[in-house]
């Protein structure tokens, strides 16, 4: 996703400043050492042209992985960039002030608006998903919490193991080759074969162990990888097939030829030998050790699981006179948009969109829903010092090791040059003087050694890589805490109209239509902590965010209650006049109304009294005179 800028730091520091430290100085030697090869390849290559194009040639190939670890460990160490936009959301973010940035992550989030509501109202947790696969199911049924594990993780147990299992199985192979070989089954031939065998064994499990160290994918964040018994039917199979089918393949060709078991015999006992046992033993210790580095970390990450999948719930009922819409108003632009972690708009999952449906004239009902995530922080993990300390060895030993691999490509080149001098030297003419028994012995021999030299290396580089990624794996990892709300709210309205300052001499009156509606809210709240990894580069954080534990929050929940309550406690259902000049104007006409009731007042008073005086003379006139 783009980079949004933002003067608030969200606080996410680049967690692969060491990694880069130790791999950029790695490079540097290797880089050193490719620059050494072709210097010495610029001064003898005027008086040994091919000595010193082959010095030249494995100079380039070491210079060119050592400027690449040196460009990326100092890459590594390089400021991390991160905007107002990161992480990854959940799920689709619905947020204007984000939409954008939601085109680009769309393919990156880990869950649908579906998914998180069944998680939250379900009381479960979908990204823990069962293993695939015989060998997985058995792994997680030797390490039940290995479930509870982010994905990348529980695929490089499941590597490690399927790894293991491999070499056991082989191992047993190889007896059952040795079994049907040496008991006659095959002939003469299973015998003389049963070296081939040998040869076969080690470089199974050679590279066996070679995929293991692989990085992982970043599809493997989003899914866990099948680990099934395939592979090991085949090698039983095989162990069965392969040694009749290569010994009667030989006998036939030992009778056609007229080749006796004592003259192949005796061919082999004078070429070098490969060593196979030994380099099986090597590949056993090798990886012991560094399975004991990875189970280290593995084993602190495990101690720290807590899959608790629970959350905060409300359910009630209330009678509130206020429309609505306004529920959902309020909830949207003030109670959640105050809880905003450093003034990041909150990701917005499911849009409230309300719904009204109005039944009969000022009756009906309503409803709406939304799911909202707080902007992540930085959730702090301490896997302890034993932690610490593993994942520093398996970076430094990894790297070691790359070293020590780099030792040995310089003595093949130096071996290669031993080849060509001898070829070169012997002055071989024809292929009857190549196939001289003296030539082959010395020639195989110089083969061998750069073999030997060979498989070394691989062997080397395969145990540094597995040492090198998984450090890199531990190192990547980054948690986020967050407060993830369901809200879902239902209910009936009524309207009636009240009017106020209805007096009969009142000429100002206030005429409202009043609301009431019964709310059936429902709020689920979880405190989540998600963990996604890391890397380097423009899409440092642009990975899938997978939820690992959820949480009660009762304080929020009730928080969240007392906002909203507020709100509806405080609403006004009557309009009333809140200007000044609007008051002044209402008390003028209240002054202009009593002036007008007091006119006609006064002229009745008037009119009272001439009638009364009217009455008095009208008795005057009526009432006899008296007798003198």
């Amino acid at each position: 996703m783009a980079f949004d800028y933002g003067s608030i730091d969200l606080g996410l520091k680049n967690p692969f400043k060491l990694e880069g430290k130790v791999t950029a100085v790695r490079g540097l030697i290797e880089s050193i050492a490719g620059i050494s090869l072709l210097v010495i390849a610029a001064g003898s290559v005027k008086e040994d042209t091919t000595a010193g194009w082959i010095l030249m040639v494995f100079g380039m190939l070491i210079l060119a992985f050592g400027i690449r670890s040196l460009s990326s460990g100092i890459y590594a160490t390089l400021k991390y960039f991160v905007g107002r936009n990161h992480p990854t959301s959940l799920a689709y973010n619905y947020s204007k002030s984000q939409a954008s940035t939601a085109q680009e992550e769309q393919k990156e989030v880990a869950y649908t608006a579906q998914s998180l509501e069944e998680m939250l109202v379900g009381r479960k947790n979908s990204t823990f998903k069962e293993p695939n696969g015989f060998l997985s199911r058995l792994l997680h049924s030797l390490i039940p919490k290995l479930l509870f594990l982010p994905y990348p993780i529980r695929n490089v147990a499941q590597r490690l193991f399927g790894s293991w299992v491999s070499t056991l199985v082989a191992l047993i192979a190889y007896g059952l080759v040795a079994f049907v070989s040496l008991s006659g089954f095959t002939g003469e031939a299973g015998e003389l074969a049963f070296p081939v065998y040998s040869a076969i064994l080690m470089f199974y499990v050679l590279f066996s162990w070679r995929s293991t160290g692989k990085p992982i994918s970043r599809n493997a964040e989003k899914n866990i990888e099948a680990l099934g018994t395939g592979a090991l039917a085949k090698i039983i199979s095989l162990s069965f097939i392969l040694p009749i089918a290569i010994g009667l393949s030989m006998s036939w060709l030992m009778k056609e030829q007229h080749i006796s078991k004592q003259e192949i015999d005796s061919w082999i006992e004078q070429l070098p030998s490969l060593h196979a046992g030994m380099y099986l033993i090597a590949i056993i210790i090798l990886a012991t050790l560094s399975c004991a580095i990875a189970f280290i970390m593995i084993k602190a990450r495990l101690n720290s699981v807590t899959p608790s999948a629970e959350v905060s719930e409300l359910r009630e009922n209330w009678q509130e006179s206020v429309h609505p819409d306004e529920i959902f108003i309020n909830l949207d632009n003030l109670v959640m948009a105050n809880r905003r972690y450093k003034e990041v708009p909150n990701r917005v999952y499911r849009e409230l969109d309300p719904k009204l449906q109005e039944q009969i004239e000022g009756k009906g009902g309503f409803k709406g829903e939304m799911i909202q995530e707080i902007q992540p922080k930085l959730h702090s993990i301490d896997l302890g010092k034993n932690f610490t300390l593993a994942r520093l060895l398996a970076l430094v030993s990894g790297n070691l090791l790359y070293i020590i691999a780099l030792t040995f490509t310089v003595f093949l080149a130096y071996s290669f040059i031993n080849i060509y001098h001898y070829v070169d030297a012997a002055n071989i003419s024809s292929f009857k003087q190549a196939f001289n028994n003296q030539h082959v012995i010395q020639f195989s021999e110089l083969l061998m050694t750069s073999f030997h030299l060979l498989i070394i290396g691989i062997l080397i580089k395969a145990f540094a890589q597995l040492l090198t990624n998984t450090a890199h794996l531990f190192f990547a990892e980054m948690q986020f805490e967050s407060l993830l709300v369901y809200f879902k709210c239902e209910g009936t309205f009524t309207e009636s109209k009240i009017s106020t300052g209805t007096g009969i001499h009142d000429s100002t009156r206030s005429e409202n239509t009043l609301v009431r509606s019964s709310i059936t809210p429902w709020i689920i709240v979880s405190r989540v902590i998600s963990t996604t990894f890391a890397a380097t580069g423009m899409k440092n954080l642009e990975h899938p965010r997978h939820i690992m534990e959820m949480h009660k929050d009762e304080g929020q929940l009730q928080a969240i209650k007392k906002d909203v309550i507020a709100f509806l406690k405080d609403r006004e259902s009557i309009a009333s006049i809140t200007s000044e000049r609007d008051l002044g104007n209402a008390s003028q006409i209240h002054q202009l109304n009593q002036q007008t009731r007091a006119i006609p007042t006064q002229q009745a008073i008037a009119k009272d009294d001439e009638e009364a005086a009217g009455y008095l003379r009208q008795e005057e006139d009526l009432s006899p005179e008296p007798k003198g």
